[in-house]
C-alpha cells in the first residue's frame, strides 16, 4: 500500500511540475530534462509513469486542465442561489483577482489549444473533451437557473453555454496579448449586459 502511495505521488508530483513548467515555456520548449530536474527524480521514474513527452500531455488535459476548469469556472456556481449571477460575479471576480503577470500567461486550456491541436490529433481531441466539459457543465448550471425562474424560458441554454465559455476563454486570449485591464472591464461589461438580457 505505501509503494502505491509513493507511485501516486511521484505521478502527482510530476504532474504538478510540468503543468507550471509547460504553463509558463509552453508545450514543445519544455523538455523531459527539465521536468526531471525540477521533481530532482529520475529519469526512470519519470518514463516509468509517462512513456513519452505526449503521454504526460495527454494526462495534463485529462487530468489536470479537467479539474482546473471544473474549480476555475463551475464547482463555485452550485453555490449561488441564481447561477447567471454567479457566472458573473465570478468573471469579475477573476478579472479582480488575477495578478497582471497571471493575465500575460493566458489560459492554459487556450494555450495549449493554439500550440497542439494542430500537430497532434490526440491533443486536439483531449483538449476537446475538456472544453465539451466546461459547456456541458455551463448549461446544467443555466438549465437550473431556466428552471428556477432566472433565466428566460425560450433561451437556448446551449447557446447561451457557448457564449458564456468564448467569453471565459477568449478573454483570456485577448489579455495574454493586450495587457490592457481597461479591455477587460469592456469585456465583463459587455458579458453582464448580455446575461442580463437574457435574465427572466
Amino acid at each position: 500500500m505505501a509503494r502505491v502511495r509513493d507511485a501516486e505521488k511521484t505521478r502527482s508530483q510530476i504532474l504538478e511540475t510540468a503543468f507550471e513548467t509547460i504553463y509558463q515555456n509552453g508545450f514543445h520548449a519544455t523538455s523531459i530534462d527539465e521536468i526531471v530536474a525540477k521533481t530532482k527524480l529520475t529519469k526512470g521514474a519519470f518514463f516509468h509513469h509517462f512513456p513519452t513527452k505526449n503521454d504526460l500531455g495527454y494526462a495534463l488535459a485529462d487530468e489536470v486542465l479537467k479539474d482546473m476548469i471544473l474549480d476555475r469556472w463551475i464547482r463555485s456556481l452550485a453555490s449561488y442561489k441564481n447561477p447567471v449571477q454567479g457566472m458573473i460575479t465570478r468573471y469579475r471576480k477573476l478579472l479582480v483577482e488575477n495578478t497582471d503577470a497571471e493575465m500575460a500567461l493566458g489560459c492554459p486550456l487556450n494555450n495549449l489549444t493554439q500550440e497542439m491541436s494542430a500537430v497532434d490529433p490526440i491533443f486536439r481531441e483531449k483538449l476537446r473533451r475538456v472544453l465539451k466539459v466546461w459547456i456541458d457543465e455551463t448549461r446544467k448550471h443555466l438549465k437550473r437557473a431556466q428552471d428556477e425562474g432566472y433565466l428566460k424560458h425560450d433561451v437556448d441554454t446551449r447557446q447561451v453555454a457557448e457564449f458564456v465559455v468564448m467569453m471565459e476563454e477568449g478573454s483570456g486570449a485577448i489579455m495574454k496579448n493586450l495587457m490592457d485591464r481597461k479591455v477587460y472591464w469592456a469585456l465583463y461589461e459587455g458579458f453582464k449586459q448580455y446575461l442580463e438580457s437574457v435574465s427572466a
